[in-house]
């Protein structure tokens, strides 16, 4: 899997320029001519300190994150607590992946205690409230899918432009912090 970095003048190049809500990377436009190996690189390049696939020893966290880190940017999404609830939200409605496998690997992927790291009861309580507010949104955009995006989509997938695999699966990019009148 290549995990290369394409080098541009457009993406962030300190974190000061990363914001904490919206949007991160150029993969989060609707319309976006990148590749999805490209949004993919774009993604970690934009998102520091993320668990890179190619980088995990765990087989089953190197391709659970794999298949989650497609979902980001194919749906659009950062890795910010909001848009993280929305994406899972995609995944286990608009994905062709039961949920119970989805929880199960990731489990397996020993990533669970960083990921919890950074929440406290309050923080997880307001995020489940926010993300509550936004699920009749998710709900309406998976059901308006014309197919459920693969859990582990086929390497030619990652080589097609993101605005033709999104209007072929009929995915509708949308910022949750926007809708619940959030701001960075």
């Amino acid at each position: 899997m290549d995990t290369a970095i394409p080098a541009s003048s457009a993406l962030p190049t300190t974190d000061t320029e990363v914001p904490v809500y919206d949007v991160r990377g150029r993969y989060q436009d609707p319309n976006a001519t990148m590749t999805l190996r490209e949004g993919l690189a774009e993604y970690y390049r934009v998102n520091p300190g993320l668990s890179i696939p190619a980088n995990l020893t765990n087989e089953v966290g190197a391709k659970y994150f794999h298949c989650h880190d497609c979902t980001h940017v194919v749906f659009g999404t950062h890795t910010g607590p909001l848009d993280e609830g929305v994406n899972d939200m995609l995944t286990m409605m608009g994905v062709s992946v039961s949920v119970r496998r989805y929880l199960v690997d990731f489990f397996q992927t020993g990533e669970v205690e960083a990921v919890a790291k950074g929440y406290t009861v309050g923080s997880v309580g307001k995020l489940l409230f926010q993300t509550m507010r936004v699920m009749p949104t998710v709900w309406r955009r998976t059901r308006a899918m014309t197919k459920k995006w693969p859990w582990s989509p086929p390497e030619a997938l990652l080589d097609r432009p993101l605005n033709e695999l999104r209007a072929e699966y009929g995915i509708s990019v949308f910022r949750p912090n926007e809708l619940l009148g959030l701001s960075g």
